[in-house]
C-alpha cells in the first residue's frame, strides 16, 4: 500500500485519485480489493466486557445493529463496546479492541450511519502501521489518503451488509456539524479529508465496485 501511495505517479494525482488506487487492480480499470483477503489478523488485546449501562431501548437498537458491522469483519467477540458519556459525539477505537461510542453520537445518529462510522474505524485495522508512520512524519497528506481507504473499506462493508453506502457520509456530516458547533473541533482538520472529497471518493468507488469482482453478490 505504501508503494501505490508514495509511488511518482501517485504524488502527481489527488488525493481522491491516489486512495482509490488502493483498491484497483494492476491494470486500474479492474476492481481488485478483497476484504476477507485483505483483513489483518486481530488485536491480541481483550476486553470482554461491554459497558452499555443505563442506555435506553432505542440506544440499545443502534448498539444491536453495530454487531452486524463487527461480525462481517469477525470482530464480534474481540471488540468490547463502551458506551460513555461525553460532551463530544465521537465514535472510535482503542487497542484494535475497544469500540467507544458516545452517547451524544448514539443520540445524533441513526442505525445504519453508526454501522457506517463504525466499519469506517475497522478500516483503520487495515493500515494501522501506515497510519503510525504517517502520524510520527506528520505527513497529512497519506494521513488524509489513509481516511478515505478507511471509507472504502466502510463503503464495501455497507454494501455487504446490504446498508446504503450513503449512509456514512451522513454520519460524518452530523458528528462534524455537531463538534464544530459545540467548538469541541476546529471545523477544518489538516490530517483528515474534507466532505467535498470523501464524497467524491465514495461516488468513483461506488460505482468500480458495483461494475467489478467486489459486487454485493460476491461479496456474501
Amino acid at each position: 500500500m505504501g508503494a501505490l501511495l508514495f509511488s511518482p505517479s501517485a504524488q502527481s494525482q489527488s488525493e481522491v485519485d491516489s486512495a482509490l488506487r488502493l483498491f484497483l487492480g494492476p491494470d486500474s480499470n479492474t476492481f481488485a480489493f478483497d476484504l476477507d483477503k485483505a483483513r489483518p489478523q486481530p488485536s491480541n488485546h481483550r476486553f470482554h466486557e461491554d459497558s452499555v449501562r443505563d442506555l435506553n431501548k432505542i440506544q440499545l437498537q443502534k448498539l444491536a445493529a453495530v454487531k452486524l458491522i463487527l461480525r462481517l469483519h469477525q470482530r464480534e467477540t474481540v471488540y468490547a463496546v463502551r458506551a460513555y458519556e461525553a460532551p463530544q459525539a465521537f465514535v472510535g477505537t482503542q487497542f484494535g479492541a475497544v469500540l467507544l461510542i458516545s452517547t451524544v453520537a448514539l443520540r445524533l445518529l441513526e442505525a445504519e450511519e453508526l454501522q457506517a462510522l463504525v466499519a469506517h474505524e475497522i478500516g483503520h485495522e487495515y493500515v494501522w502501521r501506515e497510519f503510525q508512520d504517517a502520524a510520527r512524519r506528520r505527513d497529512n497528506r497519506r494521513l488524509r489518503e489513509l481516511e478515505l481507504f478507511c471509507d472504502g473499506v466502510a463503503i464495501l462493508t455497507l454494501r455487504r451488509a446490504g446498508v446504503d453506502p450513503v449512509r456514512l457520509l451522513t454520519g460524518v456530516e452530523k458528528l462534524t456539524d455537531f463538534n464544530v458547533l459545540r467548538k469541541k473541533t476546529p471545523p477544518y482538520r489538516n490530517d483528515h479529508p474534507s466532505l467535498g472529497e470523501r464524497k467524491k471518493f465514495a461516488e468513483a468507488l461506488m460505482k468500480w465496485a458495483e461494475n467489478g469482482s467486489s459486487s454485493p453478490s460476491n461479496e456474501r
